[in-house]
């Protein structure tokens, strides 16, 4: 190992818990120990419902899967398509997308499609996919009994056989077979949580075991886990509402998870019911404030579209269920999001840390970036996050993949591999007002940059101002949405959509550029897709003095 890399080592390991640490050097021994199920599994699950129709059986949810596709056992998922020998189960994909085909969330749309057209060759298909899974993925072997594939798995399962209804719960040979398999499942999550990860590994881990204890009448590991789980919720939702990893795709998956779990505490009257419902409506009044002009999913960390059902489908659930609205808010003080409007305008800011400190897979070198809707469509964006395998990975969770700077050449956080961050950025500060925010960080270098954004009627402003002992250039991006096109002018640009000019973009006390094709062009809304947009890299010499540009916005365009 290199001086270097041991050295990230160390600096990632310093942050982690003792926990985690021991769950680091137990991992291989506790992955690779044979499973033996001691107990035999029950014949008959209790009657526990986790089919939420609002959720599940949502249009433009189910319409993510081809379902005639998959009667050929072709499946697209993450926007990545492949076949499947049902004989093998080995697919040549990225073990995200492994991961994925393992969830089996592709069943429900299966299901949804047997009970509009009561075409038997849908369950049959159903059956098929299950009982070929069953035979050959031995107990406890490979990514398909990684410890989160089995917490996602389960309850698709169980949604799935909740649409099916009489036809799973009369076939006895098939369900005998199915509750034997999820029996072995439960048992050896129960052996594998992810205490080397926790964070939402680890919820959904304790929230898996919740649903099979109340599956299989196991009430003192209901009680063990309920209370393990509301311990977990107070840890990952931040007094704000926002969920701690700071991705708002993560934070709805969450959300949704509380959901089911609510659901299945009403079911069973326990009494925790209450408190998550409190929870719930805090992160519904998070996630509807911050999109709420937006568009889609704010692209802060790792973020986009495809993965978490759409939010209106969301807080339709949250709402019928605990019988309470979103509120608006604009300011979220333990995440560090801001929300800042102007007539047809809407930005969400980011001053808020990297992540956790024992957990900042997911997170991005995003701080002091915005994002920037007009009538809910993304003009200025960051640039999202594509795969997590892939050779792009390090751009996307780079300083210059967002609309903020880099001091001198130097990243806000020692952000290396998939998922892990050494050094991190530190001493946040922030004055907010609800048309002006002024923000400033410490990177893991020791640079300070200090942001100054204003949303007046017609013109945004960005003003930046550096500490740093380092000689060299400062370069500040703004990344455009491919549905916009950029024109070069005497004083600055101008961005169009279609033949209508939508704002001029002046640069204060600096010089500019404009990239179109190659990597700070990368856009990535959802995962999976690749697109390119626009970027304007500003530049100047390090120094005290304040720098920026300026948006001019026509303000007759896009109103309703």
């Amino acid at each position: 190992m290199t001086t270097n890399k041991a050295m990230l080592f160390l600096h990632t390991i310093k942050y982690l818990r003792g926990r985690q640490i021991v769950g680091q050097i137990l991992k291989p021994f506790v992955m690779r120990r044979k499973c033996r199920i001691n107990k035999k599994a029950p014949s008959e699950i209790y009657p526990i419902k986790t089919l939420i129709p609002c959720l599940d059986l949502n249009v433009a949810y189910l319409s993510r899967f081809n379902v005639d596709e998959i009667m050929r056992n072709i499946f697209t998922l993450l926007s990545e398509t492949h076949h499947l020998d049902l004989k093998k189960w080995e697919i040549d994909a990225a073990p995200l997308w492994q991961f994925n085909m393992h969830y089996f969330e592709y069943l429900i749309a299966l299901a949804a499609r047997y009970t509009k057209t009561h075409d038997s060759k849908y369950y049959e298909k159903i059956k098929e996919l299950i009982l070929t899974w069953i035979d050959v993925h031995p107990i406890g072997q490979g990514a398909a009994w990684h410890p989160y594939t089995i917490s996602m798995r389960i309850p698709n399962w169980m949604i799935t056989f909740d649409i099916l209804g009489d036809i799973f719960t009369n076939d006895a040979s098939f369900k005998k077979k199915v509750v034997s398999n999820i029996y072995a499942q439960y048992n050896v999550l129960l052996k594998r949580k992810e205490t080397w990860q926790l964070g939402n590994h680890y919820f959904e881990n304790l929230k898996t075991i919740v649903l099979c204890s109340l599956l299989f009448q196991e009430s003192k590991i209901t009680q063990k886990y309920v209370r393990l789980l509301m311990k977990e919720i107070r840890e990952e939702v931040l007094p704000d509402g926002v969920h701690f990893e700071l991705s708002l795709m993560y934070h709805k998956i969450i959300m949704e998870d509380l959901l089911r779990v609510a659901y299945w505490l009403h079911q069973v009257k326990m009494p925790e019911e209450a408190a998550v419902n409190d929870v719930l409506h805090r992160m519904a009044t998070a996630i509807y404030s911050l999109e709420y002009g937006i568009g889609r999913t704010p692209l802060f960390n790792d973020s986009g579209e495809g993965v978490a059902k759409a939010t209106k489908t969301i807080l339709k659930g949250v709402e019928e269920f605990t019988n309470s609205k979103a509120e608006h808010k604009t300011c979220f003080l333990d995440s560090g999001y801001y929300k800042l409007y102007s007539n047809n305008c809407a930005m969400i800011f980011d001053a808020g840390k990297i992540g956790p400190d024992y957990m900042p897979g997911h997170g991005h070198c995003d701080c002091l970036s915005f994002e920037m809707s007009l009538n809910n469509r993304p003009l200025f964006v960051n640039s999202g996050t594509y795969k997590y395998q892939c050779a792009e990975r390090g751009y996307f969770r780079s300083t210059k993949a967002h609309n903020t700077l880099v001091i001198c050449g130097h990243e806000q956080s020692e952000c290396w591999g998939e998922h892990r961050a050494a050094r991190r950025l530190h001493d946040l500060n922030v004055q907010y007002a609800p048309e002006h925010i002024s923000a400033s960080y410490i990177n893991y270098l020791g640079d300070t940059h200090t942001r100054e954004l204003s949303i007046f009627t017609d013109r945004l402003q960005v003003l930046d101002s550096v500490v740093t002992s380092a000689q060299g250039r400062i370069q500040s991006y703004l990344h455009i949405a491919p549905q916009f096109y950029v024109k070069v002018t005497g004083t600055g640009a101008e961005v169009w959509l279609e033949e209508s000019k939508v704002c001029d973009i002046q640069p204060i006390l600096c010089s500019y550029k404009v990239h179109q094709n190659a990597e700070l062009s990368l856009y990535s809304p959802a995962f999976g897709v690749l697109d390119h947009g626009t970027c304007l890299e500003f530049n100047w010499d390090a120094d005290t003095n304040q720098h920026g540009y300026k948006v001019y916005i026509n303000g007759g365009l896009y109103n309703d």
